[in-house]
């Protein structure tokens, strides 16, 4: 039949007259299904595979945020466990009594009197535990300490102990810990020990709440250095510790040997001064000890108006203004020179003295100044100037009290902060006032005082001992700045300000030679250094 219409195009599929289709013309039935189910197939592989990585990617974030948790925990534990360890040590042992018998054992037998003395010092010891959780979050560390080596001192022991702090960390609802670790190094002094090792002792009877307040009521504050473990802080004991004789030292200085205070004669000291042997009491005066085996100390009979410290080029000067006259000491250790001017003449050494000065009186001025451009020294209380050379090691003992008008400073101090850095220097001053007559043994009060007009911002870098007496500021708006230690019966703040910052050296175990020592053997931990932290 013919259509009514033109057609334009070859109906589709074309066939032949048997209806088959054509060859090679191919039946296109399904092939947009194929399509699909591939595309369907590819789609479905890519949805299957984001849900698989997607789960593995909360999988791995939920095993990271448990690791991280456990690495909290643990580290905490550590943390946690260095500052119970450091309060501790903070509270029991900066300074604590010991027997004789304590160190008696250390000396014969080191490793099994090391934990003994921990024992009977700390009245715990080692190994420390302990144990906490916060926030589903768990911890446990432990301390041990166990003895590196102990030096014998003469008398007292430095002490290395080898710290160890161990932690495991991690969540109340799992299972896994995470452990952690580090090695420590503990300063410890037992015996007679050097009391510039202690920042700050007040040898007095307190209840535990006036203890707890004494700082923060007398305006003294601590100046804690960056990384340190164990600051400073206030030891206050009712025990005896503050030193009662001198004898150590005036014996040193006079180079001669007495056993007790009474033993010192008029006519021994005589000797050792030089003077005619006579049964008579020694005059007045500034004396140089200088006999055929070299020079000693610098004895003083009486008090002293003014004693002032001062650096002229190489030579460290001290100079001594008393009621009968003016006495100047300069020397150069760098030149192993001498010169002594006295008001009887002048007497030049090619050796260098002790720096060890003993006052038989008071001090009534003591302070740093500078050399004029005529050659007279004068204290300066204006400016910060330093007076005490690098190189010179300072003690100064009274038997009366001492008192602080200007600054002390040593010289190549560096400040930063407000906090002196002296690592590298090699000056050390000690002032003891001793409170205690030299010869008969007769106590006497005597302290350290800060005089009223002295400079607001006094500034002095050494080890104050104020044996049978107390530390006192005088005046109003004053800010005492010490860089070292300070040892008293009592203390007096009126209400000025003290800061004190610990000597860097003495938590490295360098102490000043001639340091006063305690009364009765005591058992100090003067520092607590990390050496390694480990996690794993």
């Amino acid at each position: 039949m013919k259509p009514s219409y033109s057609r334009r195009t070859r109906p589709w599929p074309a066939r032949t007259d048997c209806g088959r289709p054509r060859s090679g013309s191919g039946d296109p039935r399904g092939a947009v299904s194929l399509v699909v189910i591939f595309l369907l197939f590819v789609f479905s592989g890519l949805g299957l595979s984001m849900i698989f990585l997607s789960q593995m990617h909360l999988r791995i974030n939920a095993w990271r945020k448990f690791s991280v948790f456990l690495d909290y925990a643990s580290e905490n534990g550590l943390k946690r466990g260095l500052r119970d360890l450091g309060g501790w040590l903070q509270a029991r042992g900066r300074c604590a009594p010991v027997s004789g018998a304590a160190i008696e054992a250390l000396r014969q037998s080191p490793g099994a009197g090391f934990p003994l003395l921990l024992e009977e010092a700390l009245g715990g010891g080692f190994p420390r535990l302990l144990q906490e959780s916060e926030n589903g979050l768990s911890w446990e560390s432990l301390s041990t300490c166990a003895l590196h080596n102990a030096a014998d001192c003469g008398t007292y022991f430095r002490i290395a102990g080898a710290l160890r702090v161990e932690s495991k960390g991690g969540m109340m609802s799992l299972r896994p810990r995470r452990a952690s670790s580090l090695e420590g190094s503990l300063g410890i002094l037992a015996g007679r020990l050097p009391l510039a090792a202690v920042p700050l002792l007040i040898n007095a009877d307190m209840s535990v709440a006036d203890r707890v307040r004494f700082a923060a009521d007398n305006g003294i504050s601590f100046q804690a250095r960056r990384g340190e473990v164990l600051p400073p802080g206030p030891v206050i004991t009712p025990e005896e510790v503050l030193p009662d004789d001198a004898s150590a030292l005036l014996g040193k200085a006079l180079k001669t040997r007495f056993f007790a205070p009474q033993d010192l004669t008029d006519i021994k000291l005589r000797e050792a001064l030089g003077l005619p042997l006579l049964d008579e009491p020694v005059p007045e005066g500034v004396y140089l000890i200088a006999n055929d085996l070299g020079l000693g100390g610098v004895f003083v009979r009486g008090d002293i108006e003014e004693m002032v410290t001062a650096i002229d080029g190489d030579e460290q000067v001290i100079v001594f203004r008393m009621e009968a006259g003016e006495w100047r000491l300069a020397f150069s250790p760098a030149r192993s020179r001498t010169d002594f001017l006295t008001p009887a003449g002048s007497f030049s050494f090619d050796l260098v003295p002790l720096g060890i000065i003993i006052v038989d009186g008071k001090i009534g001025s003591l302070g740093g100044g500078e050399v004029g451009l005529d050659g007279t020294i004068e204290m300066v209380t204006d400016a910060e100037v330093p007076s005490i050379l690098s190189g010179v090691n300072l003690t100064i003992v009274s038997s009366g009290e001492i008192r602080l008008t200007s600054h002390l400073i040593l010289q190549g101090v560096k400040w930063q902060d407000g906090i002196p850095y002296i690592r590298d220097s090699q000056s050390q001053v000690v002032i003891y006032a001793a409170g205690h007559d030299f010869q008969t043994g007769a106590g006497r009060e005597a302290g350290i005082v800060v005089d009223a007009g002295g400079p607001d911002g006094l500034k002095v870098q050494a080890s104050l001992t104020a044996g049978n007496g107390e530390f006192e500021i005088e005046g109003t708006g004053k800010t005492v700045e010490l860089m070292g230690a300070l040892h008293a019966k009592g203390y007096a703040g009126n209400g000025n300000a003290l800061r004190i910052a610990s000597d860097e050296r003495v938590s490295a175990g360098r102490f000043p030679e001639d340091s006063p020592l305690t009364s009765s053997p005591q058992f100090s931990v003067y520092s607590l250094r990390i050496l390694s932290w480990r996690e794993y």
